[in-house]
């Protein structure tokens, strides 16, 4: 059971494992938060302060949970405690501790007293090393902030363009050398939803095509697979390199996006060929091999692009069209944060159906169909 638990904080594989980390996380943002508004935004902590201490109650506790539980579980707990990442989580909870002591030690004088309010204040600005707690969960960051090889690294000069231009006008803003506020941002709410919807429309038709070429190269390999047995068992030795052949055949034309697919034809013949003599009267090998070639053509046929490129442009001309009016017409800080966030979900999820598109290759080869078991198979 102490395994089980300690493996439950530090080695998380189950969903409720990933569950309490996506928890411990949030209470270090909120903590953080918390402590941005008390030093920062003093008003609002004051008026709302009984419900700040309330979190901060909960996130202590909290953490210390979960401190002391993977304390208690650890199999060497001196040489858990001296980890780095260890001796970070007791100092985002120790301060939390000795702020509720201090007044206690600092009620006999008065200097006394001021000295412990001071010692207390400097103790919240150290609840800011409960930041640190986030480099526990490494696999969870790398996933979430994930950079090299996305979507994100193909749009970050769009939103770079974006972002810069929208600071100029932020500027000219400030000197009342700008637009006013033209409250126009319920419009253009409703707009960038709609036009979210359109764009997971075209992600769901793209992606549907992708899955069904990627289910039509399994059944080929199966398949594939099972001929060369049943012609091997009966004797046809040449059976095997002849079923390698039309496979590599398939895979170069399958990877070939800009190329015609007319060799094909001249692959399922010989193909064939070695089907008739195994089998003179069409029967079930013949069930077999139409099976495969109708397969084959189907994911050669759907490898070039679904959507119609006029569709596609009005779409592309559409969501830079939107990004740049939010950029004029947004003021402020808010204009700034609806540009990062429409620039990345809407330019993001465009650029992806680019990529999704195209079943192999596409705009940035990110998205390919998984031909790894029938190359294997070809190349043994």
């Amino acid at each position: 059971m102490k395994e089980r638990i300690h493996n439950f904080f530090e080695n998380p594989s189950t969903k409720a494992a990933y569950g309490v980390q996506a928890f411990i996380i949030l209470m270090v943002v909120l903590s953080v938060g918390i402590l941005i508004i008390e030093f920062f935004y003093t008003p609002i902590f004051e008026r709302y302060k009984n419900i700040f201490l309330i979190c901060e109650y909960v996130i202590l506790t909290s953490f210390t949970i979960e401190y002391v539980l993977r304390l208690l579980t650890a199999p060497k707990k001196v040489a858990f405690a001296a980890k780095p990442m260890s001796i970070v989580d007791f100092l985002a909870i120790a301060p939390g501790y000795l702020e509720l002591l201090l007044p206690a030690f600092g009620s006999f004088t008065g200097t006394t007293a001021i000295r412990a309010v001071r010692i207390i204040r400097v103790l919240r600005f150290a609840r800011i090393l409960r930041v640190f707690k986030l480099f526990r969960y490494g696999d969870f960051i790398t996933k979430v902030f994930r950079y090299q090889n996305t979507i994100f690294e193909t749009i970050t000069p769009v939103i770079v363009f974006f972002v810069a231009l929208k600071a100029i006008i932020w500027g000219l803003e400030s000197n009342n050398l700008w637009l006013g506020d033209a409250n126009l941002g319920e419009l253009f709410a409703i707009i960038g939803f709609a036009l979210g919807i359109i764009l997971s429309q075209k992600i769901g038709m793209s992606y549907d095509k992708f899955i069904q070429v990627e289910e039509a190269v399994a059944r080929i390999y199966s398949r594939l697979h099972s001929l060369e047995i049943t012609l091997n068992r009966i004797g046809n030795e040449t059976a095997t390199q002849s079923i390698k052949n039309w496979g590599s055949k398939f895979i170069e034309l399958l990877e070939n996006t800009k190329g015609g697919n007319d060799s094909i034809h001249e692959a399922n013949t010989k193909f064939y060929d070695v089907i008739k003599k195994a089998e003179p009267v069409p029967a079930d090998l013949y069930v077999s091999y139409s099976s495969i070639v109708d397969d084959a053509i189907f994911c050669l046929t759907k490898k070039v692009r679904l959507t119609p490129k006029a569709y596609d442009t009005l779409l592309h001309q559409a969501t830079i069209v939107y990004l740049a009016l939010i950029v004029v017409f947004i003021p402020t800080l808010t204009g700034m944060i609806s540009v990062i966030v429409g620039t990345y979900t809407l330019y993001g999820m465009y650029k992806l159906t680019q990529d999704l598109d195209s079943i192999y290759g596409g705009e940035y080869n990110l998205i390919n169909i998984d031909t790894s078991e029938l190359r294997k198979f070809i190349k043994n």
